[in-house]
């Protein structure tokens, strides 16, 4: 069961009917008997969720405990009413017990509580009153946006300092959006955009009509699905490899497995998941979407580079968010910085991953932090003198 593991309490005076506590789950049939409670939350009209289902928050459960890790839910209650939940999954990491967001295994899903009202500023203070008396020593918030009402209620809260010393451009990530609830059809955004791009997207669509049969749509089966999510990874995988770029999650095929048996658990006639750009029946282009209330997440996504001189990705980008327009979603491109998600997004924000201190051991992670940055420092160094040393080679 779902163990409450404190006692509740009142979280501040000028919220005084605000009360906290922090369930155990002790197995996943606990956490999933938080499910009623969990969609109840989520269904009022200004919630807000990281999560774009309970079922992929179980399944991040299940890999969690598989992987020895314990499960605890911060909870915040209004009276009787419950208002706030953050689940997190607790591992030991040398000294450190480290709390992290129930992940597919990428930990690049964004951090943080359900949210029952966005507009309750108290709600957010409350959720982090209530996540710093979990079992943990270090709770890992990533991509947490600048300025959002998250990152003001967590600055209330002991952070790690060594990450400040890093500058800027290391620590920080561009974000972009689409705000598309503000158009009334799609065509209206995209007479926002520049001429030009609004020709090249055209004229690549002609292009790649003529190498055969093309066809732009969500995989609403789960054979299908799981076809192109093979595919997806493979292909993600291939062009890691060939760039060097060491993503552990592209490597494994944790990721890719997750993503198989969450295609097999929801009703994808429903819950879109999967979009993809076929050329005579075989994929040149699909994405990972994380459909939730407010936004379309374009999560992760793959080309042939086969292609790459006609564009699929960019109709990909088209059919999802033309899809999310339609049913009154923002398109999330997501952080890190890319071209083509300049060139679509009419919203740029700033994301850093922010790790909370929650007791004396956990300063411990200082030490943790900085060898990271060491370390990243002496690969840049080694590449630097690498690249002199072909150089002075290339001269003699």
């Amino acid at each position: 069961m779902a163990t409450p593991v404190l006692t509740p309490d009142a979280l501040d005076a000028s919220s005084t009917s605000l009360r906290s506590e922090v369930r155990r789950c002790e197995s996943l049939d606990a956490f999933r008997a938080l499910e009623a409670q969990w969609l109840a939350l989520v269904a009022a009209p200004d919630a807000r969720s990281p999560f774009t289902g309970f079922d992929y928050a179980a399944l991040a459960a299940a890999r969690a405990f598989a992987n020895g890790a314990t499960l605890e839910v911060a909870c915040v209650y209004d009276a009787h009413e419950l208002v706030v939940m953050w689940p997190v999954s607790i591992a030991r990491e040398g000294v450190l017990r480290t709390a992290r967001h129930l992940s597919c295994g990428s930990g690049e899903e964004y951090g943080g509580p359900l949210i029952k009202d966005t507009r309750r500023a108290d709600l957010y203070a409350a959720a982090v009153g209530a996540i710093r008396r979990i079992h943990a020593d270090v709770l890992d918030v990533p991509m947490l946006e600048h300025g959002s009402a998250l990152s003001y209620a967590l600055d209330a809260a002991p952070r790690a300092w060594a990450p400040r010393w890093l500058p800027e451009r290391a620590r920080v990530m561009p974000g972009y959006a689409i705000g598309l609830r503000a158009y009334v059809l799609f065509d209206d955004f995209l007479a926002t955009r520049p001429a030009a791009f609004r020709s090249a997207l055209r004229y690549s669509a002609r292009r790649l009509a003529k190498t055969g049969a093309v066809s732009c749509s969500w995989c609403t089966n789960v054979e299908d699905t799981q076809n192109v999510l093979t595919w997806l990874f493979a292909n993600k995988r291939e062009w890691a490899q060939k760039r060097a770029i060491d993503t552990p999650y592209l490597l494994q095929d944790d990721v890719r497995d997750f993503f198989l048996a969450l295609a097999a658990r929801v009703d994808l006639a429903c819950t879109p998941l999967v979009a993809c750009v076929k050329v005579d029946g075989k994929p040149v282009a699909a994405s990972i979407n994380l459909v939730g209330a407010q936004q379309v997440e374009y999560f992760i996504t793959t080309y042939d580079e086969a292609f790459s001189t006609h564009s699929p990705g960019n109709l990909l980008v088209e059919f999802v968010a033309r899809w999310a327009q339609e049913h009154q979603l923002d398109f999330d491109f997501r952080p890190l910085h890319g071209d083509y998600k300049a060139r679509w997004s009419n919203r740029q924000t700033r994301h850093e991953t922010r790790v909370i201190v929650l007791g004396l051991r956990g300063r411990c992670v200082e030490i943790k932090l900085l060898w990271a940055q060491a370390k990243r420092v002496a690969r840049k160094l080694t590449g630097l003198i690498s690249r002199r040393a072909d150089q002075v080679d290339r001269v003699k």
